[in-house]
């Protein structure tokens, strides 16, 4: 068995030399060591491979507006199939067109025997709201009844009866070409805090005494102030469900 002396250790006095790093000067390249790939005849660099332009213009038929034409050009030829293969529509029989005619307006009115008739007897006082309430619970027993009544009334005009339903015999009577003259009132006088809308129908030979009512104001609008004779009708249906009475005079 050999024996070794002890480690020289290097002495400090003389360091190791070190190794100057090689410098390649720039104009010096090195050779490629992987083989290029295959060049393609569409890229127009050549070997310059810092070049932009890398592939040739598309053709025509590649070009976005082609595309858009491809698009429109099957729907023209799918719809064209369609008309192709859509079975024929069935001819009318006959060259004869029927046409009918519009009917006439026309006003339904009651039966005379089913409306009630004005008695003999002389006007009822209805002049508050209650009067109005008690006519209104009455129904078709106070229908025809003659009443005298305060109202405040605005410009007359005329109202549409309807045609689908049953009109009352007066109604249909003042109705000419499906409309009524009459005004729109107010029931009651103006310190009634309940007072009710009312339609008054104003039959021709009687418009010139509605007329002559004096005018006042009434809940800031101007209407005419009427203590009048009515034949109460109640709530009608060939006026739309408005409550009406025909005007018979102005109360003595």
């Amino acid at each position: 068995m050999s024996r070794r002396g002890p480690a020289q250790r290097p002495s400090l006095s003389h360091p190791a030399p070190r190794r100057t790093p090689r410098i390649v000067p720039d104009h010096v390249m090195a050779e490629p060591t992987e083989p290029r790939a295959p060049r393609n005849d569409s890229d127009r660099r050549g070997g310059d491979r810092r070049n932009v332009e890398r592939r040739a213009p598309l053709p025509p038929w590649r070009r976005p507006w082609a595309y858009v034409g491809y698009g429109v050009l099957s729907g023209l030829v799918l719809v064209g199939a369609y008309r192709l293969t859509r079975p024929a529509e069935p001819k009318p029989q006959g060259d004869a067109v029927l046409v009918t005619p519009p009917e006439a307006p026309t006003t339904n009115v009651a039966p005379p025997a089913t409306q009630p008739r004005p008695s003999g007897q002389p006007p009822q006082a209805a002049y508050s709201t209650a009067d109005f309430e008690r006519l209104m619970l009455e129904g078709p027993r106070a229908v025809g009844r003659t009443v005298r009544a305060e109202l405040y009334c605005a410009q007359p005009a005329t109202y549409q009866v309807r045609s689908n339903v049953q009109a009352e015999a007066v109604v249909a009577a003042l109705a000419s070409q499906g409309r009524v003259p009459a005004a729109e009132c107010k029931w009651g006088g103006r310190d009634d805090a309940r007072r009710q809308d009312f339609l008054l129908l104003v039959p021709p030979e009687l418009a010139a005494t509605f007329a002559a009512a004096p005018l006042t104001s009434d809940e800031y609008q101007r209407r005419r102030h009427v203590v009048a004779n009515l034949e109460w009708i109640g709530r009608s249906e060939a006026l739309s469900l408005r409550t009406a009475g025909v005007f018979r005079g102005v109360a003595r």
